[in-house]
């Protein structure tokens, strides 16, 4: 069906500890129409089930759409992606997240004030507060929807940012897109890792330090030649600039590691720094900095791996990187947001695993017992639905390269270490920025791609774990101070951040319920605590 785009967005109760909001007013947008449907959700579903159109609501797939689950199309197909509801039908309407493409908050873009007071429910009634609130809400619509149009007008209606990225480096390489298939995954997935993020200290940390950031650097490291075919040279021991390395060996902070950290803590990626021999796989750029930072001991390459092809996305990178300062310096906020995503990934395109997704589909209740005669499964519940899965079909299977996504990470992280053994006072480090009294050599400040930037100035921080520090700026002239923070999986404040680092621990409770596609929505509610 050739569908039109449209946009679609909620009002609802202001987020309230243990109670789950309720829409009271929808929007609708489509490019020149728009419709508001104040009070019950039918009116707004009366509508939408009638347009054949795409419809996206930001962050949908983890909000509004889970507010009409009931008016799903029986026996259509779902698209769940990291449980989150990528696409489903209403009537006519195909739903969509536009999260999905658009990785961000809408106020990344643009996004008006409002005080949520004034939609609690003896407030939103009140004729000036429904006046503020409509026009926020159209706003919303407004802004999501040149978004949306603008990003399909350039570059097509396409379901992922990833897929997307992966459309446009193929128009602009012209290069044959690799299909490698299960078991070059499961020979090159072991050298596939994220990025480095690490605690060097913690605690409260009375000194005057800075923090520099890469300046886009998985963008720079896809400047550099990686492996792209699948033909390689498999070498017992030590082979001169190979793509990939089995090492046994002593790492002294060097090499990423799968498997149980300090005793007592869960397994997981980290870093190792002490006596013990392991058994590691890692990339050439990661050996290399290894070596020339003298961060290993007693090393012997068990296997080296030296791919017959590389490749660079220069010609892409280059693109989208001139894009973005061309629409930067215009003003043009949209275009500079979609050449910053496209940048940042495509990557992770070639590492995908397509064992982690599944097909979909919502059925009545009644039907569950038939499913496993007909290929499905069932997978829970959603709202009044059972959830129907089953594994994708041999052809819905792609298998990309994960050992060309492999070693663009590693770069990354071989860059990071060699910034962190040339600098004085290391005191955390995130994927593609540190935090240092006093940097190295190996951090050179410039506005090109893949030289680092200074990002501030600070005289204390507060490190209690992994994503979860507050640092606090030096005073400006006028004796304001900035503060950069992080609480991942929790929204603590400058003081409860102080508190965990200092070793004490802070109750959390969320007044943002997490929906689930399969369970109802649940409160956040636990104890955070220094883990660093």
């Amino acid at each position: 069906m050739n569908r039109s785009l449209a946009v679609a967005d909620c009002e609802t109760d202001p987020f309230r500890i243990g109670r789950v909001p309720k829409p009271f007013a929808w929007g609708y947008y489509n490019g020149e129409t728009y419709r508001e449907f104040w009070g019950d959700t039918s009116k707004f579903i009366r509508f939408l089930k009638k347009q054949a159109v795409i419809c996206y609501a930001h962050n949908g797939g983890k909000f509004d759409w889970h507010f009409v689950l009931d008016e799903f199309a029986p026996y259509s197909d779902i698209m769940i992606i990291n449980g989150r509801i990528a696409r489903c039908y209403i009537g006519m309407a195909e739903c969509r997240d536009s999260y999905n493409i658009i990785p961000v908050p809408l106020s990344t873009y643009k996004k008006d004030e409002i005080d949520y007071r004034i939609m609690e429910p003896e407030e939103r009634e009140k004729p000036e507060n429904r006046v503020k609130i409509s026009a926020y809400l159209k706003s919303d619509c407004v802004y999501l929807y040149e978004l949306v149009a603008g990003f399909a007008e350039r570059y097509g209606v396409q379901l992922t940012q990833a897929g997307a990225a992966m459309n446009q480096w193929k128009k602009v390489s012209k290069a044959d897109v690799p299909d490698s298939g299960k078991k070059f995954y499961q020979d090159f997935s072991p050298y596939y890792y994220g990025g480095r993020v690490q605690c060097f200290k913690s605690g409260i940390i009375e000194k005057n330090f800075a923090v520099y950031d890469i300046n886009s650097a998985y963008p720079f490291a896809m400047l550099q030649k990686h492996p792209y075919s699948t033909d390689y040279m498999h070498v017992m021991g030590y082979a001169k600039n190979a793509d990939f390395y089995k090492v046994r060996c002593v790492s002294h902070g060097a090499f990423p590691f799968r498997g149980m950290g300090d005793p007592g803590k869960a397994a997981g990626l980290w870093f190792p720094h002490d006596s013990e021999r392991r058994e590691y796989t890692v990339t050439g750029w990661e050996y290399q900095a290894a070596k020339d930072t003298d961060t290993i001991s007693r090393p012997q390459v068990v296997e080296s791996y030296l791919f017959q092809n590389r490749i660079d996305f220069a010609d892409y990178i280059n693109r989208f990187y001139e894009l973005r300062l061309k629409a930067k310096a215009e003003g043009n906020e949209a275009e500079s947001l979609f050449a910053k995503l496209l940048m940042n990934s495509l990557y992770g395109k070639f590492a995908a695993n397509p064992e982690n997704y599944r097909n979909y589909m919502v059925v009545p209740m009644d039907v569950i017992g038939g499913l496993e005669a007909a290929g499905w499964a069932f997978a829970g519940e959603i709202g009044p639905w059972g959830l129907a899965e089953a594994p994708l079909y041999s052809f819905q299977e792609r298998y990309y390269n994960v050992a060309t996504g492999a070693s663009i990470t590693g770069f990354v992280r071989a860059m990071l270490w060699r910034a962190v053994c040339a600098s004085r006072g290391v005191l955390y480090c995130d994927t593609d920025s540190i935090a240092v009294i006093k940097r190295g050599k190996a951090i050179t400040l410039k506005d090109d791609l893949g030289a680092w930037k200074h990002e501030g100035d600070f005289d204390r921080a507060g490190i209690a774990g992994k994503k979860l520090y507050i640092f606090r700026g030096v005073p400006d002239a006028k004796g304001k101070r900035e503060y950069k923070t992080a609480s991942k999986g929790a929204r603590l404040t400058h003081s409860q951040l102080w508190t965990v680092a200092r070793g004490g621990n802070v109750l959390f409770q969320s007044d943002v319920p997490t929906f689930s596609v399969t369970s109802a929505p649940v409160f956040t509610d636990r104890r955070i605590k220094k883990t660093a």
